[in-house]
């Protein structure tokens, strides 16, 4: 069989089922176009974190307070090196997220009304999630979903962006709020207990160092008593008192010191409350995507011809196939005898 046969042969096999071939196309194309209409619509939120610190914190790019460093490093601050995409896909932060209450929802927690949102909008076969709201299960799975929706990244200016993805506008403006809300918390308090930690070290070295300089005093004192009758400025009285007074003076410089890292301490601790504002807040318009059904409906159609002529034209194939294979090992003069 040739090429010019081939052809030949597919073209009169398609004419004569076209009936066949154009029906299954149509109907699979609106098996497709049914399929996307019957899958839910997604809302995809944007969100921008910024921090407003003081000083030098924000010295190297808008988010050097929040990322430690301005090559990319996604670090909370220099003292603490927090990682804060981990920390927003982290599932601590995802369990606080799905045990958030609202208020306005019959203060139900955000794994119920996830769970409830998910149930709302099935697609096509999907089978409903059959949890108990409030159960260890249905906050495992709420926790899983949020994970899989969920997009933390740091964009080419070095902000921290948030993505939440929902199949409703009022969950994907819910979760979203409770990510930042959580976020936020989080660096508020962490700076606040390093502030407060270095106050209490700094307070207790000065206390420290206090004690230190009362002993010495009291030895002092205590020598002084003792070679009250005596001549003291012989060589066995004179250098322990000249030992105590050097180690006191080199005391009173570490004191000194140490009083004024207190007083530092005491000053980041009074303004370590870091204000978060949201440059982009996630609020409507959120990015709608959806199945496109005339899409669907067109590649099922073309792609059900194409798939359904080849089922057709199966066995003229094969046989072209075979009388070239035996054309290229046998010669024209096998494959003549074998077409014949």
């Amino acid at each position: 069989m040739t090429s010019q046969q081939l052809i030949t042969a597919s073209f009169r096999r398609l004419k004569k089922y076209w009936v066949i071939l154009f029906g299954l196309a149509a109907i699979l194309g609106a098996a497709l176009t049914f399929y996307a209409m019957r899958q839910p619509v997604t809302y995809t939120s944007n969100a921008t974190i910024f921090p407003l610190t003081a000083g030098s914190d924000n010295n190297n790019s808008v988010l050097s307070a929040l990322m430690g460093t301005s090559d990319n490093s996604k670090n909370f601050t220099d003292d603490a090196s927090i990682n804060i995409i981990e920390l927003a896909q982290s599932r601590a932060t995802r369990e606080e997220v799905a045990n958030i209450r609202d208020s306005s929802q019959g203060n139900k927690t955000i794994a119920e009304l996830l769970l409830k949102d998910v149930n709302d909008h099935r697609g096509f076969m999907e089978k409903k999630v059959e949890l108990s709201a409030g159960s260890d299960a249905a906050l495992n799975w709420a926790i899983n979903i949020l994970k899989g929706n969920l997009s933390a990244s740091i964009n080419k200016n070095n902000s921290f962006v948030l993505n939440y993805t929902a199949r409703s506008p009022e969950m994907a403006r819910l979760v979203s709020y409770g990510f930042i809300d959580k976020i936020s918390s989080f660096y508020i308090d962490l700076k606040r207990e390093k502030a407060k930690r270095d106050y209490e070290f700094a307070t207790g070295k000065v206390d420290s160092l206090r004690s230190v300089m009362d002993r010495k005093d009291n030895q002092l004192i205590a020598i002084d008593q003792r070679t009250l009758f005596t001549n003291t400025s012989k060589l066995q009285f004179r250098v322990p008192t000249e030992n105590l007074l050097a180690d006191k003076q080199m005391i009173r410089q570490q004191y000194a010191t140490a009083i004024a890292n207190q007083q530092n301490a005491s000053y980041k601790l009074q303004k370590a409350t870091p204000v978060i504002k949201v440059l982009d807040k996630p609020e409507p318009p959120y990015d709608v995507q959806s199945k496109s059904p005339l899409m669907y409906g067109l590649v099922g159609f073309f792609g059900g011809i194409f798939i359904i002529s080849l089922f057709l034209v199966a066995n003229l194939l094969l046989r072209y196939v075979s009388f070239e294979t035996r054309k290229a090992i046998f010669g024209n003069e096998a494959s003549e005898s074998a077409a014949a």
